[in-house]
């Protein structure tokens, strides 16, 4: 009873705690495709060669199998089979030379210098070309470890062929079946992201606005929404003859950026609701449920589940929503009277100012958020209708009949004047970026000097399996010295932990027949966590390779604690590297990053007053605003991110953290705020155009200049700065405007209301 009191706070950390272990291990449906999908493509090589007593050649192939899978960069079908088999080109080229060569220590570790400076310069011109460019690195490294003669060479060059090609198909064999899957589960995935954003909002706390959890939600869907827009509007401008369900996909793409808003705003508007306790959490979270499970029904659709659009369940989800929205708009009228009766008895005096002051400002955000609630819930319901709407017509075709009149057909033609045109502008690309200032270059140098130094030492020495250690340094190693000790450290966990386990089922399994199935499980395990988990990515790993390697070298004892002594080895050695060779430290590029996210915070927040400041073409206005929200919303990821590969330095202060971590957290809020704001453009009345906001908008924009330029150059705004006085300027018009909004009792002056109160909110 004593320490009852911490009861609560024990409760909620175990609750955090579990729901966090969830969502780590948790798979969704792509994560488990992709370990099905690699435990084929891993143990099927592997168990053709016991089975034909070639065990050598099928390592060799289960090696360009994997490297191929490696260089998949996901995504449209063109783009994947593009760069798997660039790849496959690559990786049989460097397998003749690495096994030609590896046996000179001398004449290896100048092409290791080679192969990694090239590979990852590779990363200049694109993600494409930086996977094969990794695959390249991957396979040397693992190749010259095994030097042979030139007959041997051939023979592994067949065998990464074969295994390659094992690769390719596996991954692409649906594509004469379902040509429109990509695109189709990119944008179930945006859908479905929008979707899991509002469920974990619904449980956001009062004085937790914008939790970790829901912070790491949000990263997720900018991915997705991301990944949607590359796959669907890419591939749409790219051919002339697009099929009538790419143009349905992009209009879906297009009605969930504006849902994407929609759920911004409606869960700002809620978070203003909680903080004054006029509206209760379970209604609250009961609308957000309803929204989130509409949403997901749509993914399922789009995605073509078996649990698709229930047109049923969908109605009655929708008729829920317009339920409440009715009994806000319902409630309107009695706030409107008890506001207006106030506002009229403020000139009386009839109660103390102070008190009735409060009271007022009260029944007005009361009164504006009420209204807010119910136009979002109308949006909500009207936008879900329409994506509805092109999902159950024929597939959208009859609506896109027009636009696709309106396309050309005519393909373009081969040209060897573009081709030298492209060529010629690669290699200034490559030119340009041979500076000290290229950062692409200094990680090369990097990787390629550390590496090239990890093969000398493991053939002078003679170090069995010693090219782990360049391996190691490959995977562990990366551009900022953050991210390089957070790699290190899952994978040197991950290997301590999945070498033990490997022995362990070594011991166990005496049995052969009893491997394969350990194999697939563990394959599948891996790769399912490849991108959810790095860590259990490599635990898996490690334990899969030890199995292998028995099977190869049965007996062999050493090779677990051989793979935990290269980890260890590599992982100082990258270690070391990040440091000393021109280490790239967040703490040194977060200052000139929140600079650019306060710069389009500046431009979004401008774009949105300016649409209701604008007399006329209202639609150039709107589309000012959805780029500037675009970048808005990208900076304030990007600054959430390099805050994040801050928390992994060890020079980073305690003060810098703070600043920054304020830096970021209110950046974003500002960003979510005119996300808001910006969801009321199109109820504002056409007659009134707010021109009182233009003064209101030029004082916000010298204001964020002083903190932009506070924030790239790390000094504080002193007290006497002209900062204060246009902050006073800007409460002063607030509150100029939040007294001249009871003047006019008419619905649509309601708006102005709005614009004080979230503007309010911005400046705060």
């Amino acid at each position: 009873m004593l320490f009852s009191f911490l009861q609560p706070n024990i409760d909620r950390a175990r609750n955090a705690t579990h729901a966090h272990i969830r969502t780590m291990i948790t798979l969704d449906t792509a994560a488990w495709q992709n370990g099905v999908r690699m435990a084929i493509i891993s143990v099927a090589p592997i168990l053709i060669g016991v089975l034909t007593a070639h065990l050598a050649l099928s390592v060799m192939a289960f090696l360009g199998a994997l490297g191929v899978a490696f260089a998949d960069v996901g995504g449209e079908y063109q783009n994947r089979a593009l760069s798997m088999f660039s790849a496959t080109v690559f990786m049989t080229v460097t397998v003749l030379v690495a096994t030609i060569t590896g046996a000179n220590p001398w004449l290896v570790t100048l092409l290791m210098f080679a192969w990694a400076f090239f590979g990852s310069m590779a990363g200049l011109y694109g993600h494409l070309a930086g996977k094969v460019g990794f695959s390249t690195i991957f396979v040397f490294i693992l190749v010259m470890g095994q030097p042979a003669s030139i007959g041997v060479a051939w023979m592994r060059m067949l065998a990464v062929i074969i295994g390659a090609a094992w690769s390719l198909a596996i991954s692409l064999w649906l594509w004469p079946f379902r040509p429109f899957l990509p695109a189709r589960q990119a944008v179930s995935g945006y859908y479905q992201a929008v979707s899991a954003l509002l469920r974990k909002a619904c449980h956001i706390e009062l004085e937790q606005h914008w939790n970790e959890e829901v912070k790491q939600e949000r990263a997720r869907l900018q991915r997705a929404h991301d990944k949607a827009h590359q796959i669907v509007a890419g591939q749409r401008s790219q051919r002339s003859d697009a099929h009538p369900f790419h143009s349905l996909l992009l209009m879906l793409v297009l009605q969930a950026d504006s849902l994407m808003e929609a759920v911004i705003a409606l869960v700002e508007e809620l978070a203003v609701a909680r903080t004054q306790n006029y509206h209760q959490d379970e209604q609250s979270a009961f609308v957000m449920e309803e929204c989130a499970a509409l949403l997901e029904q749509l993914a399922y659709a789009i995605a073509g589940k078996k649990q698709g659009l229930r047109l049923e369940t969908l109605e009655h989800s929708l008729y829920a929503i317009e339920t409440q929205e009715y009994v806000l708009r319902a409630s309107l009228p009695q706030l409107k009277k008890e506001y207006y009766t106030l506002a009229n008895t403020r000139m009386l005096k009839i109660q103390p100012e102070h008190q009735h002051s409060l009271i007022h400002d009260w029944l007005s955000l009361r009164l504006v958020n009420t209204r807010n609630l119910a136009n979002l819930l109308k949006r909500m319901s009207e936008l879900t209708r329409e994506a509805r709407d092109l999902l159950t017509q024929s597939d959208g075709q009859e609506i896109l009949q027009e636009m696709l009149q309106a396309e050309a057909t005519s393909k373009g033609k081969f040209s060897w004047k573009a081709l030298y045109a492209v060529v010629r502008e690669r290699v200034s690309l490559f030119k340009d970026n041979l500076t000290l200032r290229s950062f692409t270059l200094r990680h090369a140098l990097r990787l390629a000097t550390i590496s090239a130094v990890a093969v000398a030492i493991a053939k002078l020495l003679h170090i069995p399996d010693g090219s782990w250690i360049a391996l190691n340094i490959l995977f562990i190693l990366r551009p900022d010295y953050g991210a390089t000790r957070e790699q290190t450290v899952q994978r040197i966990l991950g290997t301590i932990i999945g070498a033990i386990l490997g022995m362990l089922l070594i011991t166990v399994l005496h049995i052969n027949f009893l491997i394969f199935p350990v194999m697939i499980v563990m394959s599948f395990f891996c790769f399912a966590y490849q991108e959810k988990n790095n860590t259990l990515f490599i635990l898996f790993f490690t334990t899969f390779i030890i199995i292998m390697l028995d099977l190869i070298m049965p007996g062999n004892g050493l090779v677990p604690f051989i793979r935990i002594a290269t980890t260890l080895a590599g992982g100082s050695m990258g270690i070391l590297a990040g440091y000393l060779f021109w280490p790239l430290w967040e703490r040194e590029r977060l200052p000139q990053q929140m600079g650019r996210t306060i710069l389009a915070n500046r431009a979004y927040i401008a774009s949105v007053l300016a649409a209701f400041i604008a007399d006329s073409d209202k639609k150039a206005a709107l589309e000012a605003v959805r780029r500037a929200s675009k970048d808005a919303h990208v900076q304030n990821v990007n600054a959430a991110a390099a805050f994040q590969r801050l928390l992994n330095e060890q020079r980073a202060s305690e003060n810098e953290i703070e600043r920054f971590h304020i830096l970021v957290t209110y950046n974003q809020r500002i960003c979510d705020n005119a996300t808001a704001l910006a969801a009321h453009i199109s109820t504002r009345p056409e007659h009134d155009k707010f021109h009182q906001l233009e003064r209101f908008s030029q004082q916000m924009k010298w204001m964020l200049l002083d903190v932009e330029e506070a924030a790239r150059t790390g000094q504080r705004i002193g007290v006497n700065s002209p900062f204060k006085g246009m902050l006073r300027d800007v409460l002063a018009s607030l509150q100029y405007l939040l007294a001249t909004y009871p003047a006019n009792i008419a619905e649509q002056q309601e708006g102005k209301g709005e614009m004080a109160r979230r503007a309010y909110s911005m400046c705060e």
